[in-house]
């Protein structure tokens, strides 16, 4: 396709059961296709699919799943293992996948970390990666707009096309770019790991452990912190709202360390907004109640206490280690992990299963910082 046929690819719209089985026919003959989704997400737990967008190299599709009557024939694409599906930064897109058609394309390819691995910046955006790939300069214009509203925009439609039509392009530039570097297989290790991190069933009574600072409650406070959690979840899940509409984290905490055994006294929480208390009061506190009752045997481990200044001085030495993999390879300290894997490797009972232990990354750094926390095993 010539430059001048992608600033007008005529897509075609998706719109019906016939032409959804059409498209896919004509994607399933090629070996890679562009993948995007555009979603409202403001005021509900679960994303709100709006459009699917697709390029197969030829022609630009944009599904519309408020018309479609059955989406389940995508999974046939997705899931085909020969057609592999090139994205840029998925992850929110990967939850639109599960609502719509309950399942993750495969194989998969995310530029983002395709970008990563050849040493551009971290977070680099689409818009960014096709300038510095391609020479192409696209509008942004768009982003914020509601996807939801019939009929779409013309402006609209082109920037969901452009969002898919120059992706192909710029993949096979880092496909490139990362055989000459021999990283293309660290590329399909990432990828996979990334979908499978998707797939894994999320446990709600695992949620309080994404929050920092709940280390620094008692054991009797995190009982009640991870049940509330596991409560939130769930609710959120339930009633399709965002977890902040029920109540933030830093409010979990209050109520783990206050234990009001009262409505009035919920109701005197920091934060604690009248609407819920009115609506779920009584389940908060019956909550915290049964957690109250539950034996000592029962309560969840103490989480390791990451401000210490000896842990501290483990991560920075982890850091360390870590800052000078990537510097000698010329990416970004961020693309080889995060303090929050470099946590939980120093605290891990089998470090190869941790990310920093696992593939490439346990390649080129298990042997210095399995040394780094023997030392400190050892203090």
């Amino acid at each position: 396709m010539t430059d001048d046929q992608k600033s007008n690819p005529g897509s075609i719209i998706v719109d019906s059961d016939s032409l959804l089985h059409e498209m896919i026919d004509s994607c399933m003959s090629q070996s890679c296709i562009a993948l995007d989704t555009e979603f409202i997400r403001t005021d509900t737990f679960f994303p709100k699919p709006a459009l699917i967008q697709i390029f197969d190299g030829q022609q630009v599709y944009l599904v519309d799943p408020l018309k479609v009557e059955d989406l389940e024939p995508l999974k046939h694409l997705f899931l085909a293992p020969s057609v592999v599906k090139v994205m840029h930064s998925c992850s929110e897109d990967m939850e639109v996948f599960s609502c719509l058609v309950d399942c993750y394309p495969s194989p998969l390819v995310d530029t983002q970390v395709a970008a990563n691995l050849v040493g551009y910046d971290f977070s680099i955006s689409y818009q960014r990666l096709v300038e510095i790939t391609l020479g192409e300069q696209l509008e942004k214009s768009e982003t914020r707009s509601n996807w939801l509203n019939r009929p779409l925009t013309s402006q609209q439609l082109q920037y969901a096309a452009d969002d898919v039509l120059w992706l192909l392009d710029a993949y096979h530039v880092l496909v490139e770019k990362l055989q000459s570097l021999d990283r293309l297989s660290w590329l399909h290790e990432d990828c996979e790991a990334l979908v499978s991190r998707h797939a894994e069933v999320q446990d709600i009574n695992h949620y309080y452990l994404r929050v920092k600072s709940a280390w620094r409650l008692s054991p009797p406070e995190l009982n009640r912190f991870k049940s509330l959690c596991a409560w939130r979840e769930s609710t959120a899940r339930e009633q399709d709202k965002p977890r902040r509409h029920l109540l933030s984290d830093n409010v979990l905490l209050d109520l783990a360390r206050y234990r009001p055994q009262t409505v009035h006294h919920l109701s005197q929480i920091k934060d604690v907004n009248s609407a819920v208390v009115r609506k779920y009061g009584k389940q908060i506190l019956t909550i915290i109640l049964l957690a109250d009752n539950c034996s000592e045997a029962h309560y969840p481990p103490a989480l390791f206490n990451t401000s210490s200044l000896i842990v501290k001085q483990v991560l920075k030495e982890m850091k360390s280690a870590v800052f000078k993999v990537a510097d000698a390879l010329g990416v970004q300290e961020a693309t080889i992990g995060s303090r929050k894997d470099l946590e939980s490797y120093l605290f891990s009972q089998t470090q190869s299963n941790e990310a920093l232990g696992r593939g490439w990354r346990g390649e080129l750094l298990s042997s210095t910082l399995n040394k780094i926390v023997a030392s400190y095993q050892q203090s």
